[in-house]
C-alpha cells in the first residue's frame, strides 16, 4: 500500500499489515493503526496527529524528521526502531516495548513515559521538557545534555544514569533514584544543597602557622597541652 494523498482524516488501519507501505510526506489525522503492523517500514517526513497505535508493531522502523503529536501508544513494540529529528509532543506510552531503540535529536516534550523500561538507552541531548518519568525506568541510560525542565520524576529509577550537562530543576535531586548516577561539579553542588548540606569554602592557610589551616594543629605534638617548667 502507498499512500500518496496529502491526509488522511478518521481513517482505520486497524489489523492492516502495512510493513510494504509509503510514508512519505503524508498527514494522518485521527487514524486508528491498533494492532496493525509497519515492522521494518521506513518514514519520512509523515505526520500524525490524534492518532491510535495500540499493540501496533513498528520494531525494525526507521523514522526519519517524522512527527507523532498527542498519539497513544499501548503495548507497541519498538524494539530497535532508530528515530531522527521526530516529535513525539503530548504522546503517551503505556506498556511498550522500548528496548534496544535509538532515538536522536528527538522532542519529547510532554510525553508520558511513566513506568517504562528505557534502561541503557542513549537519549542524550533529548528534549524532555515537562515529560512524566514518573516510575520511569532509566538505569545506565545516557541523558547527557538532556533539558528535562519541568519532568516529572517521582521513583524515577536514574541509578547508573549518565546526567552530566543535563538542564535539570531542583526536584529530581530529591524525587528520584540516583545511586552511582555520573554528575558534573556543578550538578553535585546542586544534589548537595538539595540535601541540606552547607556548602563553605576552606579556611586560609595561616602563614604563622608554617601554612597549615588556620584554628588546626598539625604535626608532632598536636593536640597536646604545653610543657610548663617548675
Amino acid at each position: 500500500m502507498q499512500f500518496t494523498e496529502t491526509d488522511y482524516t478518521d481513517e482505520d488501519f486497524a489489523e492492516v499489515d502495512l510493513r510494504d507501505a509509503g510514508f512519505s510526506g503524508v498527514a494522518f489525522t485521527r487514524c486508528d493503526f491498533s494492532g496493525a503492523s509497519l515492522a521494518g517500514t521506513e518514514l519520512q517526513g509523515a505526520s500524525f496527529t490524534d492518532c491510535r497505535f495500540d499493540g501496533t508493531e513498528l520494531y525494525d522502523t526507521v523514522s526519519a524528521s517524522v512527527s507523532w503529536v498527542t498519539c497513544t501508544f499501548d503495548k507497541a513494540s519498538w524494539r530497535r526502531a532508530r528515530l531522527t529529528g521526530c516529535r513525539f509532543t503530548g504522546s503517551s506510552f503505556t506498556d511498550c516495548r522500548l528496548d534496544e531503540i535509538a532515538i536522536r535529536d528527538c522532542d519529547l516534550t510532554l510525553v508520558s513515559l511513566a513506568g517504562e523500561r528505557l534502561a541503557g538507552a542513549n537519549l542524550s541531548g533529548l528534549r524532555l521538557r515537562e515529560a512524566n518519568l514518573t516510575r520511569t525506568v532509566l538505569k545506565k541510560a545516557d541523558l547527557t545534555g538532556a533539558d528535562l525542565t519541568g519532568a516529572r520524576t517521582t521513583d524515577t529509577d536514574l541509578t547508573g544514569a549518565d546526567l552530566r550537562r543535563a538542564r535539570i530543576d531542583p526536584g529530581l535531586w530529591t524525587s528520584a533514584r540516583l545511586t552511582g548516577a555520573i554528575v558534573d561539579t556543578e550538578q553535585a553542588v546542586l544534589y548537595a544543597l538539595a540535601h541540606g548540606l552547607l556548602l563553605t569554602p576552606p579556611e586560609p592557610a595561616d602563614p604563622a602557622d608554617g601554612g597549615a589551616t588556620r584554628g588546626r594543629r598539625t604535626g608532632r605534638g598536636a593536640g597536646r597541652s604545653p610543657r610548663r617548667d617548675g
